[in-house]
């Protein structure tokens, strides 16, 4: 009882001390860049929260994969399964702040009508119009769960194919709306659309050896 104690106590003055090392170096900076002449915190928080979001719709995407064949089934294809749907929730989270962070941003001086309204935003319009229709196509597709008990299996299947729109459509926003697009960036963004190439082009040769092995 008291190992926790001192644990407790250890924990709770690296966090004090923790806060006062950020409040004396590091907040000012902050404070500044949120309300500044010319804030960008807003803008750099946007931008991080959507490489999290498209990290985490293609980790969903490939886990989404994996999952629908046979080679990922056994006894933990329950707990995959479950991974593929928290992930998917929270890449629809980090999406939704990378959108609505911007309302707070000085610099844009954005709208909720240009945030939610596919092609009314006011910097680079048609890229991230593709963004917001890949944002509002990965929520169809996740809300398809919850009605799935009444739409069947066939139909909860079709529209879950959209979710390979909805990735690409992130990619093409991510490649064209980004502001820090650089090599490295495309480096990511195709090796990340290689995978789930590899992916989807496993999963096709699995289906397709299992209906030859069916009519034989």
């Amino acid at each position: 009882m008291w190992r926790r104690g001192v644990w407790l106590g250890v924990a709770v003055g690296l966090g004090v001390a923790a806060g006062a090392l950020w409040g004396t170096s590091v907040a000012p900076s902050w404070v500044s860049a949120l309300t500044g002449p010319q804030p960008r915190g807003f803008w750099y928080l946007s931008r991080s929260t959507g490489w999290v979001g498209y990290g985490l719709l293609w980790l969903a995407t490939c886990l989404g994969l994996a999952t629908s064949g046979r080679v990922f089934r056994g006894p933990r294809a329950g707990a995959l399964v479950e991974l593929h749907r928290f992930t998917a929730a929270l890449a629809l989270w980090f999406v939704t702040a990378h959108a609505l962070v911007l309302l707070a941003d000085g610099f844009l001086h954005t709208s909720l009508p240009s945030v939610l309204v596919p092609f009314q935003f006011p910097e680079r319009r048609p890229w991230v119009g593709l963004g917001q229709l890949a944002a509002y196509t990965a929520a169809a597709v996740y809300a398809s769960v919850f009605v799935r008990r009444w739409s069947g299996y066939r139909a909860w299947r079709r529209v879950h194919y959209a979710a390979f729109g909805a990735y690409g459509l992130a990619t093409l926003h991510l490649l064209g709306a980004g502001t820090d697009v650089g090599p490295w960036t495309g480096t990511v963004a195709v090796g990340s659309a290689a995978v789930v190439c590899a992916l989807v082009c496993a999963r096709a040769w699995e289906a397709h050896a299992r209906g030859e092995v069916t009519r034989a």
